[in-house]
């Protein structure tokens, strides 16, 4: 059948076929209707003919190339690609053809950088052609797990073929609304303004040229941060992970305002995902892969699994075979009050291709679980083989996200959710050294100038993920986000505070640089809309004293607080690891009046105990215990009183007094005659000082004890510490 003339030449030339490869196309015709008929040898000469005949035709070398490849013969497809080349280095069908070959051979990145070489050789109105290969491009960077450079191949597309339902729906379903990526990972990123507009004359529609205009851009304004923020975005759309997250690293570093390094921030974090950047990455999987020797053993596990409720939420696929599902386990019982559940995701399972593979984004966790699987089935599976890899945006999260086992309780449930979720962010993740910021914790990276505007990116892409896997509820007749965490509280224990720059003065002249779609092409100006009048401020709540920052912390004013409310500052300066505070919250703790409201001080005299001692101030540590111990006898029953005496003890210890520590000890011990630690922890501290002689009186005393108690375990304690103390 003979191709309309006034259709896009399918060599990818730009021009329509009447003015292109029409006066020999029907030669290839020719040639492909006697490979139909399996006359192979009149086939294969009459392309050879073709070829003699327009040698200097680079789309004759491709069709003749194609048409090899098709016949079996590999080899001589890509010689016939090769004299395509020879002719124009920059034939897009050429490295199209190429591209398949690797890709048929399983070469994913080679095939990748051919393709890509294929989008910038077709002509900018080769729209089929060019169609094909952002479709390819899309799917190999989907498998990468590099979003950001899928979303803009896809997008692409649709611009090129807008009447194509099947492509946009595709689009919709992975980048839109309901999109299961993060925000970070899905948005459309546009150009910002730049100090100097972009040259107008690299105006092709490629994104190669795009990337040498803000090349060129960010060598004539090295200071610009927005022109850093542009070229990493077209790195990052063309898949070249490490220089894009170069460049939006230049960006952050000169970033004046603090919204514009979130979004250049959280972006990296996204690229750090991908395929090829996991020595920079912070989020990744860390799996085990144990191949199955005894599948019918496999399967009885999962199955018992299942029924104890430790494997849940499983899902079955025929016809590729495989099995997918989470293990979990049951969070601490004190979360059970009030009959709801909580359990944390300790891996994700995979059976499939003979193997078994766990999964999680913490190591410790999926190697436990591999260490259960392999107990659990013993010869059935063979050694587990450790792997890392990209993570799922999806998994990112994992660890702040708890899964209720049973609801009885909607509210207690939600509640006990957003527990867990606090807990993480804010006593776990807060203190977590990250790659990121170069090897700190963003609690101490909020205290870098250079790196503070590093963590408003980390934090952003960390909310991102977690609101892209929040569970929901139905309310009504619609299901709506239960809102498990706010991220608010997060950015103000790290005193995350915004600000903002004025722009640029100077617009990008967006349209003289390629873009994934028109809608891209040029800046949009707002008309300025009439103030409303500013409401007058209320009256500030009240803020929860331990969701306070530092620097608000350090503000409080100690003489207006309560005594309850200086425990709160204290644990809260402890969390935020700033010990200075704490000591100062407890010392003022302290010297309080008794409320009976909190008899009990001892965690204050705690904390102002260890502030003296580690100041090197023992004899105060030492008269605080006595004061705490003298207190806590007068109004609070005395509940404490040996936890002071045992501080004490520590304390003679630590100013290597072992006369006064031993009447401490002795003390103690009076009190308790058959609490068996005490002979131990007399002993072992004695054995600290070198005190020979006292460690093995307090060990035999023990050991007597624990042959009179008929206690096993203190009885080989104590007859170790007697070996050691003749040893001493």
């Amino acid at each position: 059948m003979s191709l309309d003339p006034y259709i896009s030449c399918p060599c990818g030339s730009g021009k329509k076929f009447k003015w292109c490869c029409a006066s020999y196309y029907p030669e290839v015709e020719r040639a492909l209707a006697l490979e139909q008929q399996s006359q192979h040898e009149a086939a294969l000469l009459a392309m050879k003919e073709l070829t003699k005949k327009h040698a200097d035709k680079p789309a004759v070398w491709g069709y003749y190339a194609q048409f090899l490849y098709n016949s079996g013969q590999g080899e001589q497809a890509e010689e016939a690609v090769s004299e395509a080349l020879k002719l124009n280095p920059n034939f897009g069908m050429a490295h199209f053809l190429r591209a398949q070959f690797r890709e048929n051979e399983g070469e994913v990145i080679g095939a990748l950088l051919l393709y890509r070489k294929a989008a910038e050789g077709y002509d900018p109105e080769a729209h089929d052609a060019l169609t094909n290969v952002y479709l390819k491009i899309y799917q190999h960077e989907t498998m990468l797990n590099r979003p950001v450079a899928a979303r803009a191949a896809i997008e692409r597309a649709v611009h090129l073929q807008p009447a194509v339902a099947d492509i946009r729906e595709q689009f919709e379903g992975e980048f839109g609304d309901e999109s299961p990526l993060p925000a970070a990972a899905r948005k459309k990123y546009v150009f910002r303004p730049t100090a100097k507009p972009v040259s107008a004359e690299l105006a092709t529609g490629k994104f190669g040229d795009a990337r040498k205009a803000f090349e060129q851009l960010t060598a004539l304004t090295p200071g610009d941060p927005s022109a850093w923020f542009n070229l990493g975005v077209v790195l990052a759309w063309i898949g070249e992970q490490p220089k894009a997250v170069e460049a939006l690293q230049k960006c952050i570093d000169l970033e004046t305002d603090d919204h514009r390094a979130e979004e250049a921030g959280a972006l990296i974090e996204v690229l750090r995902c991908g395929h090829g950047m996991e020595a920079e990455a912070d989020n990744l999987a860390h799996g085990f892969i144990m191949p199955i020797r005894e599948p019918n053993a496999v399967m009885q596990m999962l199955q018992a699994w299942g029924k104890g409720g430790k494997l849940r939420g499983v899902r079955s696929d025929q016809e590729r075979g495989l099995i997918m599902g989470v293990i979990v386990e049951e969070l601490p019982s004190l979360l059970a009050v009030g009959g709801s559940t909580l359990a944390r995701v300790a891996a994700k399972m995979i059976v499939a291709g003979g193997a078994i593979r766990v999964s999680h984004p913490n190591r410790e966790s999926s190697a436990k679980v591999a260490d259960e699987v392999r107990t659990t089935l013993q010869l059935a599976v063979e050694a587990p083989q450790e792997t890392t890899t990209p993570i799922s945006l999806g998994d990112v999260a994992l660890e702040a996200l708890a899964q209720p086992l049973q609801t009885s309780d909607l509210t207690a449930t939600e509640n006990k959710l957003r527990d867990h979720a606090r807990n993480f962010f804010e006593n776990v993740w807060i203190h977590r050294p990250l790659k990121s910021l170069a090897g700190n914790g963003p609690l101490d990276a909020v205290g870098s100038s250079v790196l503070r505007k590093r963590v408003f990116g980390v934090v952003k892409f960390m909310e991102d993920c977690f609101k892209a896997v929040e569970p929901h509820k139905q309310v009504g007749e619609q299901v709506v986000p239960i809102n498990v965490y706010d991220f608010d509280a997060l950015r103000h224990k790290l005193g995350l505070e915004y600000i903002t720059a004025d722009p640029p003065k100077v617009d990008v002249p967006a349209e003289a640089i390629a873009a994934p779609t028109p809608a891209a092409a040029a800046p949009v100006v707002a008309k300025e809309q009439p103030r409303a009048p500013e409401p007058k401020p209320a009256a500030p709540a009240k803020r929860d004293i331990s969701a306070l920052n530092a620097g608000e912390l350090a503000g409080l004013d100690l003489a207006a607080l309560s005594v309850e409310e200086l425990e709160q500052a204290m644990r809260a300066a402890v969390k935020l690891d700033a010990k200075e505070l704490a000591v100062a919250f407890a010392q003022a703790g302290v010297l309080k009046p008794f409320d009976a409201a909190k008899p009990d001080r001892y965690p204050m005299y705690a904390v102002a105990i260890t502030g003296a001692s580690v100041a090197g101030e023992l004899a105060k540590a030492v008269e605080l215990s006595e004061q705490g111990e003298k207190y806590d006898a007068e109004h609070n029953g005395g509940s404490r009183g040996i936890d002071f005496s045992l501080k004490r003890a520590q304390l003679f210890v630590k100013m290597k007094d072992a006369d006064k520590a031993v009447i401490a000890f002795d003390s103690i011990i009076a009190r308790h005659p058959d609490e068996g630690k005490f002979y131990t922890v007399a002993a072992e501290e004695m054995l600290r000082l070198k005190s020979g002689a006292k460690a093995l009186s307090f060990a035999e005393r023990g050991l007597a004890k624990a042959k009179e108690q008929n206690n096993r375990d203190l009885e080989g304690h104590c007859s170790e510490l007697i070996a050691a103390a003749k040893r001493s």
